[in-house]
């Protein structure tokens, strides 16, 4: 579970998906040889189901964390059928999830991190989506060369010569990149 605690305070480096990860159970590492299924789901159909869901919870006469089990289960399977899972919602725990923004290009389908990341907290499953925002200001790194020419006056064996230098200097640039909002279910069947 020192995987875990990592991941929960944040003190690890690792992936902006590890980074933001929450967990909402403890389950056991995966080995390295069971596969991990990822798999997207559309973004208005994970909003509009979460939409609902808080409303229902707002709704409520009774806060979540006092809810009867048969209620708590309800709202799993509701859960799991807006993320489009058609396993029995009793054969299913969900883990944890993963939310945030970036002006990174990330591939959540083919970068392997979605799948690092399940293995640690013991999901087989990850079902993501994500967002385009718009454009958003974000800084980078360029470089600049700077070159200059030095001359030695009575240098080696009493002659004079002279040679060039080159410098890399990296300087922060503020540019407009494509924004996008990442949410990630980890699920263990």
């Amino acid at each position: 579970m020192v995987v875990l605690a990592c991941v929960v305070l944040g003190g690890c480096s690792g992936s902006r998906w590890e980074q933001e990860f929450t967990p909402t159970a403890a389950v056991e590492p995966l080995p390295g040889n069971i596969p991990v299924r990822v798999r997207e789901v559309d973004w208005d159909r994970l909003q509009s189901g979460l939409d609902s869901m808080r409303q229902e919870a707002a709704a409520s006469d009774v806060p979540e964390s006092e809810w009867t089990q048969d209620k708590r289960d309800a709202a799993k399977a509701r859960l799991l059928r807006t993320l489009q899972v058609s396993a029995d919602p009793m054969s299913v725990e969900v883990v944890g999830r993963s939310e945030f923004r970036t002006t990174d290009g990330l591939r959540p389908d083919r970068d392997g991190q979605l799948t690092a990341l399940a293995k640690k907290v013991g999901a087989t499953e990850v079902v993501w989506s994500r967002r385009h925002l718009g454009k958003a200001e974000t800084i980078i790194q360029e470089p600049v060369n700077s070159y200059s020419t030095v001359n030695e006056w009575g240098g080696r064996r009493g002659r004079d010569h002279s040679y060039s230098e080159s410098t890399t200097t990296w300087v922060p640039v503020v540019v407009a990149a494509d924004e996008f909002a990442y949410v990630a279910y980890f699920l263990r069947r």
